[in-house]
């Protein structure tokens, strides 16, 4: 991924929730494409852990883990984040065969409707999709319960 044809490959930090079986199995398959980018993956947990740590995420901006635990963030060099939809996009134009897609996004209306659905499926990931606590093992997380439980403690 890192170079392309002599010239340096933009970089993109994609923050997912590491708890997520949807999310760890989408990671999963991105590793696998071809990307025109250098991505790096960054779990929410880790992030969290370390206190929103430049080592991890060079030129953050502000995070609020409430949000990144209610949509995957996609954040690139110069700090500009992208959240759900918008950061599946921002990713899909990088991926070889898949910068296509990017164009519906542009269709008059097509970004609500694609972040409505994108919300749809993000509320219902842990039910539709499970979880795991294999991936998260700095300083003992663990699952927040609920969704009022994570908003309860501003996680």
């Amino acid at each position: 991924m890192g170079r392309r044809r002599g010239l340096y490959a933009e970089k993109l930090y994609v923050i997912y929730d590491g708890y997520c079986n949807l999310c760890l199995a989408s990671v999963a398959k991105l590793k696998e494409l071809h990307s025109k980018a250098d991505l790096q993956f960054i779990q929410i947990q880790k992030l969290e852990a370390a206190g929103g740590s430049d080592e991890l995420l060079p030129r953050s901006p502000q995070l609020d883990f409430a949000a990144l635990y209610e949509k995957m963030h996609v954040v690139d060099e110069q700090g500009k984040l992208y959240a759900g939809a918008d950061g599946v996009v921002r990713i899909l134009r990088t991926v070889k065969g898949f910068g296509w897609l990017s164009a519906f996004y542009r269709i008059p209306g097509m970004s609500r409707i694609a972040d409505r659905m994108y919300r749809f499926v993000a509320n219902r990931r842990y039910e539709w999709f499970g979880s795991t606590e294999q991936s998260c093992s700095i300083n003992g997380c663990e699952l927040p319960k609920s969704r009022e439980e994570r908003d309860k403690h501003g996680k």
